[in-house]
């Protein structure tokens, strides 16, 4: 008569209930995004204010000259365009300017996708495009695009954020990718914000400071930079934003493309599979021989 052991199903069952469960923790590693709301801001060093402050199109439109008419109008404080401001104050202060007319409007009508032409300054030709979600997927993702000529001399510095990225429990890894040719100086950072502010910088992810000033045709550069932040620095709702310095003197023309992205610290697939494998064949290992008489 054959007989077997009453563990047997039991282990297999424990085993199975491993594998699935590592399966289950691979496919929900990767962050999702909340909400795309997204702000792109472009400043020349011999202004006071901000020349440009573009709201994705859900959020409305608002410049300098639309800053300065309100405040003339008593609407709001030209306080709310600083640097400090949140995603709320950005969202009032709009709203609040909603009877004005825009004159720097978003270039795009599609979610996830804010632009800005024209002249700010000394740089009389300036194209900057902004993309982030839905439009690039339900990742943590976000681009920046810009080219830009200068008539004269002077700083512009270019930055685009979105405040709509969550966590998923795990840490969080970013990569920055930027490529791009100057005639001048770029200064090019990226950063990550635990409060999901607008403009906020609690941390710097990647840095890089690329210089063609000294030489006569300019340079070509590349950077590609990757940072972990754990669960106890960044945990729930988060921020990305990227911003760029452009420095020119006259003639000078500056073109850049910054990639940013982010994503949970997961085993690769492989090494996952091979785990499961691994804890599948260790049960397997512990059955019990069957018993014979």
């Amino acid at each position: 008569m054959q007989h077997f052991n009453q563990r047997e199903p039991r282990v297999l069952w424990r085993a199975a209930c491993v594998g699935i469960g590592l399966l289950v923790a691979l496919l929900a590693g990767a962050p999702r995004v909340v909400e795309a709301e997204i702000y792109l801001r472009v400043d020349h060093s011999d202004t006071a204010e901000y020349d440009v402050l573009v709201i994705d199109q859900n959020f409305g439109v608002i410049s300098m000259q639309d800053t300065m008419r309100a405040a003339e109008l008593g609407s709001f404080s030209t306080s709310s365009v600083f640097p400090t401001a949140n995603a709320d104050e950005l969202l009032a202060m709009s709203e609040s300017s909603s009877s004005l007319s825009a004159t720097d409007a978003d270039l795009y009508a599609q979610e996830g996708l804010i632009g800005f032409s024209g002249a700010v300054g000394d740089f009389q030709m300036n194209v900057t495009t902004g993309f982030s979600a839905p439009l690039l997927g339900t990742e943590g993702r976000m681009d920046l695009f810009n080219v830009s000529f200068s008539g004269g001399s002077g700083s512009l510095t270019v930055e685009l954020w979105d405040t709509g990225f969550e966590t998923q429990g795990d840490d969080t890894r970013f990569q920055t990718l930027l490529g791009g040719t100057t005639d001048g100086l770029v200064e090019i950072a990226t950063y990550a914000d635990s409060d999901a502010d607008a403009f906020g910088t609690d941390y710097l992810l990647a840095f890089g400071v690329f210089d063609g000033s000294p030489t006569s045709n300019g340079i070509a550069f590349s950077s590609d930079q990757t940072t972990d932040l754990s669960v106890a620095e960044l945990s729930g709702d988060y921020a990305m934003g990227i911003r760029a310095t452009i420095t020119h003197s006259l003639g000078d023309v500056t073109s850049f493309d910054v990639d940013l992205q982010s994503g949970s610290v997961v085993p690769e697939p492989a090494s996952a599979l091979m785990a499961i494998l691994v804890v599948l064949g260790c049960g397997l290992c512990r059955l019990p021989r069957r018993c014979y008489r």
